[in-house]
């Protein structure tokens, strides 16, 4: 479901982070991997996980020895997988663009391997929302929550990360890879059905790697 006021201020917050990127930037990272999300706070509806993925920019910006920021710009799928009657699936499918503001922790073991952990808060801002029913003795098919009465997604989402992850140097280049877990903080449904009951939270788990440009 398109938010073009929200698209646009996405897009804009994404561009600001160039313009720091030949000043300061220690680093400058393209991350991709797989997330793992359901949404929690759900009465009377069992929520599963749901499999999607990621992709996006990281810049390290140094503050101090081992100790730095590091603003992001993410697409990002979340949603959950939900069980409905007769045994089927409804799969609620909403896409972000995503932008973390990380507070990293580096510690050089040698000059080629840094391990690091960072946590810091995160906005979303929701660019679409689909609904694919599916399941056995029921006709698959699909829409945007515009035209499905489950789901009303919110234009934002609040989240809190944290995680850990690994850096491999060679030469200039290098390559990350690492783990992370966004909790929910904002209701993402607009709804206030008792099933949501204004409860409605991301619980987000992704796994990526990625490239490094920029010295260390």
């Amino acid at each position: 479901m398109p938010r073009t006021p929200w698209t646009s201020m996405a897009a804009v917050a994404a561009l600001m982070l160039i313009p720091v990127m030949p000043m300061r930037a220690q680093r400058i990272g393209i991350v991709a991997g797989g997330t793992f999300s359901h949404v929690s706070g759900l009465a009377n509806v069992t929520a599963k996980s749901r499999e999607g993925t990621m992709f996006g920019a990281t810049i390290t910006l140094p503050l101090s020895k081992g100790v730095a920021l590091q603003p992001e710009a993410l697409f990002i799928n979340k949603g959950s997988a939900f069980d409905v009657s007769g045994g089927g699936t409804r799969n609620v499918k909403l896409d972000y663009l995503e932008v973390p503001l990380l507070l990293r922790f580096d510690r050089h073991l040698t000059s080629a391997i840094g391990p690091h952990f960072y946590l810091g808060p995160s906005v979303g801002f929701n660019l679409s929302c689909s609904v694919t029913v599916s399941g056995s003795g029921i006709p698959k098919s699909a829409s945007d929550c515009t035209r499905d009465d489950f789901f009303h997604p919110a234009a934002l989402d609040w989240s809190a990360i944290a995680g850990a992850g690994l850096d491999l140097s060679i030469g200039g280049v290098g390559v990350t890879g690492g783990a992370r877990y966004g909790v929910g903080l904002a209701n993402v449904s607009k709804d206030d059905g008792t099933a949501l009951q204004q409860r409605a939270r991301n619980g987000t788990l992704t796994v990526y790697a990625g490239v490094l440009f920029g010295r260390r």
